[in-house]
Formats: C-alpha cells, structure tokens, sequence
C-alpha cells in the first residue's frame, strides 16, 4: 500500500520534543530492539513514527517536524527522514533452499557530509521459525539488520540503502531470492523511496549505502 512514513532517529531526544511530536504531531515509538550480535548495528535508540495518507498531509506534518525540530537547541541529535513507500510485497514462505545461491554481494560506504541516501529495500521477517542459513546469506549478501516488534511478533528487518539507481537494479533479483530460497515466514519487501530530509548537523552518523555491486554469475 503507498502512503508516506516519517521517522524521526534520535541518538538524543529531547523530553519537550517529544512530547510534542507524541501528543500533538500523533508519531508513536516504534524503537528498535537491538541487533544480532556480530554484526554492525545502525539503529538509533530513539525512533519515532509517523503514517500519511497523501502528499499534502506528508508535506505538511514534515515541515512542521523539521521545524520545531530547529528552533528547538535541545530537541534532538540525530536525523529526520520522510519516505515514500513505493512497493510493499509479500514473500510467500516455503521452506528453505540451500541450492539458491545470492545473486550478488554489496560493497557498502559511508555517505559525504550534506548528503542522504535517494532509496532503501527492508527486508521483514518472523524471528520464530526464520532459516538461519536465510538469515547467514542475507548479512553475506551485505545487508545489515535489527530486531523490531510488529503485530505477529518479533521481526527481523534487513536493509540495504543508496542512490535509486542502485536499489532499482538490486530489487527484482533481490525478491527473486526471497521467493526462491524460501526459509522467511511473516515476510515483506518494502521499497522507501526519500521525499525529504534533515539532519541536526552535518556530521551525524548515517548507515551505509551501497557503493558497489558485485554481481553473481
């Protein structure tokens, strides 16, 4: 279903902000609940939600966010993005294949200063029952995740962002894996693409995005 997500991802979060941002904005907390050990970890500790139906309700809650975000000194370190939800899929879940191999393996980066990632893939599935040789294959292929609560339980949410172009040409062979391997139950592919931005200052940390694709085959 398409619609507009803003997050606002705090390393800090000002108790006056968000309080303004949970009882007149209508955002709610929708923190992450860590990351697999090993791993490299890109969840802020504080993150906040909010769904719009249309542009002009997107365009509006995020200038008015992004506004009392500023004039606020304490209000939050961290960023503020909004997205549009471009697809939304559910992966039909069979059990797992060993014999699909990935079809490619990302070289990740970090972002320039005053610069945003363009797009990003998220990958959701049901901890219960989900394939670890699954799971292996997804970080292998360069994704990186973190834990979450959704409605069925505890989820798992893979991601791999960067500039359109980038997230355009890995999509369709990354869907095809999913359906293909199986082994991902309660499982989702959703594409975000950015409809706006901030960031407190110009050095806050961002997650990586993908600055080369090495294809399989």
């Amino acid at each position: 279903m398409n619609g507009f997500h803003i997050h606002v991802d705090a390393l800090e979060l000002g108790t006056s902000y968000e309080r303004l941002l949970v009882h007149e904005m209508g955002f709610w907390r929708s923190d992450f609940e860590g990351h697999p050990e090993g791993q490299d970890g890109f969840e802020p500790p504080h993150h906040l939600t909010l769904k719009c139906s249309d542009s002009k309700q997107f365009r509006t809650a995020f200038d008015n966010v992004v506004a009392a975000a500023a004039e606020r000194s304490d209000s939050i370190r961290g960023y503020i993005e909004g997205e549009f939800v471009a697809s939304d899929e559910l992966i039909p879940w069979k059990p797992f294949d060993q014999s699909i191999d990935v079809p490619w393996t990302l070289e990740l980066g970090t972002l320039d200063p005053d610069q945003f990632r363009e797009s990003e893939l998220h990958i959701t599935l049901g901890r219960e029952g989900a394939s670890p040789e699954l799971v292996r294959a997804l970080h292998r292929m360069g994704l990186f995740s973190a834990y979450l609560r959704k409605p069925f339980g505890a989820a798992q949410v893979f991601t791999v962002q960067g500039r359109r172009a980038d997230i355009a040409a890995v999509a369709p062979s990354l869907r095809q894996f999913l359906c293909d391997a199986g082994g991902a139950p309660h499982c989702s592919l959703m594409e975000e693409r950015v409809a706006g931005w901030w960031t407190s200052t110009s050095d806050v940390r961002l997650p990586p995005v993908v600055k080369k694709i090495d294809w399989n085959g």
